[in-house]
This record gives structure tokens, sequence and C-alpha cells, in this order.
């Protein structure tokens, strides 16, 4: 079982997979579940399974109906102070994605001294860091979890109630798996968007991909009904 393939690929695990697989004995059943179907996956499916049959659910390019997207516009020195206002304004779990490592770490700790129930999660934690992170956000015993994109595949947390993106992702395909870590069994999630200056760039790929062919114009949704 392959889990997460397009994402190993990106991270550079194509020669590991390829020493594996080279152990495996030639009759057998091999999964394969992506996020994403690029060449380079039709290429491995390719190289890897015999007469592969391909199973999809839902869209790559549509988040669900039941997250209310929210865009708020902001400059970069107000933004900190921004998601003040929305953490203070919200209720239940929620988590907060931002750009880097370091970034978790530091916000994490600023919203600690502010007396808030927040921890980081980040790729320079080892497994049972993770673990602990998650067991506690999981519990409730943390309501606020700041995440790079670590956290933006694979974690499924029913009682999210709220993702907010304090820094946008950089690959437009992510911002669909950050917010489906709300709204997720049927309920219903918001997803807060802080957009300064220098995200509107990232943010117009985002439409691109969320509205193909539809006409982008400042910051909004054109067509889909999802935006604010």
């Amino acid at each position: 079982v392959l889990d997460e393939t397009d994402r190993m690929l990106d991270m550079g695990f194509g020669i590991q997979i390829d020493a594996i697989v080279k152990f495996m004995p030639a009759k057998r059943q091999t999964l394969m579940f992506s996020a994403t179907f690029p060449p380079n996956i039709v290429k491995m499916s390719e190289k890897y399974m015999s007469n592969p049959v391909r199973i999809e659910v839902g869209s790559n390019n549509t988040p669900m109906a039941s997250i209310k997207q929210e865009v708020i516009t902001v400059t970069e020195a107000d933004k900190y102070g921004q998601l003040q206002v929305q953490l203070q304004n919200r209720e239940g779990s929620i988590i907060v994605f931002v750009q880097t490592k370091f970034g978790a770490e530091k916000m994490a700790k600023k919203l600690r001294d502010l007396n808030h129930r927040a921890d980081a999660i980040h790729g320079n934690l080892n497994q049972r860091q993770r673990d602990r992170v998650i067991a506690d956000f999981r519990a409730q015993k943390t309501r606020i979890l700041i995440a790079t994109d670590i956290a933006a595949r694979g974690l499924d947390i029913p009682h999210i109630e709220h993702v907010i993106n304090y820094d946008l992702p950089q690959c437009p395909e992510d911002y669909i798996h950050r917010i489906g870590r709300t709204g997720r069994n049927g309920k219903e999630g918001q997803a807060v968007n802080l957009l300064a200056g220098r995200d509107m760039g990232k943010w117009k790929a985002i439409q691109r991909l969320l509205n193909p062919g539809q006409k982008i114009e400042g910051g909004e949704f054109k067509g889909n009904g999802n935006g604010k």
C-alpha cells in the first residue's frame, strides 16, 4: 500500500520506492492512494501495477460544500492582530496554517503567552512528539494547533471547526487539503484566509484551480458560491 503517493514523489522518495519494490514478489496486489494524479503518478502506476483500476472519489479542485470560505484582506502589519480577533470570536477547535517550522513554533509560543491552549506541529518534531501533539489536540486539551503543511493531509479529527490560513500554501492544491481538515463527515466548517498584499499572487493561483475557466478579478471567488 502506497499512501499519499504524490506527496512522496514531491519529497523525492521515488528512489526509495524503487528500492523497496525490487524486493516485492512479482505476483502481488498493489494499492496506490493519491490526492492528485499528475503524469509522474500515472507513470508509476504503469511501472508497478498490472492493468490497474482507477477509482476516483470527489474532485481534485472542489472543496466540500459544507466548508464556508471567508477572505479577510489585511496589511502585513495587521495580520497578527486580525488573527487574535478571529481566535477570540470563534469557538471550538482551530488549525492555523503557517508557512515555516520556525514560524509555527514562534506562533504557538506567542499564543501560549496569551493564555491560549496552543501547540505546534511541523517536520522538525520526531514521531513521538507528533503523536503527543495530535493526541492532546484530539482530546481537546489543546484548542489551537499551529501547523505547517505536514498537517494538511491525513489528519482526521472530526471536532475541528475552523481552519485559518495565516500564510497561504505554496502549492494551490494544498489549499483544498488544508481546508478539508474541517467540515468532515457531513459537518459544517469554516475556512478563513488572511490575505496581505504579498499573498495575492498565490490567491489568484488558488482561484484558477477552484474556478477553471473563470475570469479572475481582485480577491473574490467567481462562480463557486463558496467565497465571501
